[in-house]
């Protein structure tokens, strides 16, 4: 997590990724005035359409289905709720690509989603992305390029301490010289530069 700003009180502009875009976070970043450039991830279902295909309306209490059936969204203890497409789903012509649930669709409320629902619509702005992209820690990248390309990724090559740690050391570095590489490393006279 990144920010610029002054005073611990005073607001700051905050980036970070998607761990820091949980509904909790961004309410009590949001409520200290904090601006907040964190991607929320979707929410995704592997068995049909995302919870992004339906629209949530806070204010009616009710989601509507990618059919056009709006279920109204029923509290549950300690906040949010779900809203329930049984009575629709039976004879639905989306339901194969929807759910393969006996009961029918069933969408969960989170007690942040008003937060979560505004954080989704400013990161689909194009200044917001922009800003997001530009900013972003650089480090985050280089810890996934560290742990998910052909270096060797999470898991250990070989066995012991002494050998696991020289092997990190080697693939570290590998990583920073083709980082200064692709920045125009060059050898000239009275030393290294970057183009």
């Amino acid at each position: 997590m990144g920010g610029a700003g002054g005073d611990a009180a005073d607001p700051v502009v905050v980036f970070g990724d998607s761990a820091y875009a949980d509904g909790a976070t961004l309410d009590k970043l949001a409520k200290a005035g904090h601006e907040v450039f964190a991607k929320v991830p979707p929410v995704r279902n592997a068995k049909g359409y995302s919870k992004d295909a339906f629209r949530v309306d806070l204010d009616a209490d009710t989601v509507e289905c990618p059919a056009g059936h709006a279920a109204p969204i029923r509290p549950r203890r300690g906040g949010g709720g779900v809203a329930r497409f049984a009575p629709w789903c039976g004879d639905c012509p989306l339901r194969a690509a929807c759910t393969t649930a006996r009961s029918g669709r069933a969408i969960t409320i989170h007690p942040h989603e008003a937060r979560l629902q505004q954080a989704k619509t400013a990161q689909r702005d194009p200044d917001w992305q922009q800003t997001y992209r530009a900013t972003r820690p650089t480090v985050e990248r280089k810890i996934a390029h560290f742990t998910r390309r052909a270096w060797g990724g999470r898991k250990a090559r070989t066995r012991g301490q002494a050998r696991i740690l020289t092997d990190v050391i080697a693939r570290a570095g590998a990583i920073n010289l083709a980082r200064l590489a692709g920045l125009g490393l060059h050898y000239q006279p009275g030393g290294w530069a970057i183009a």
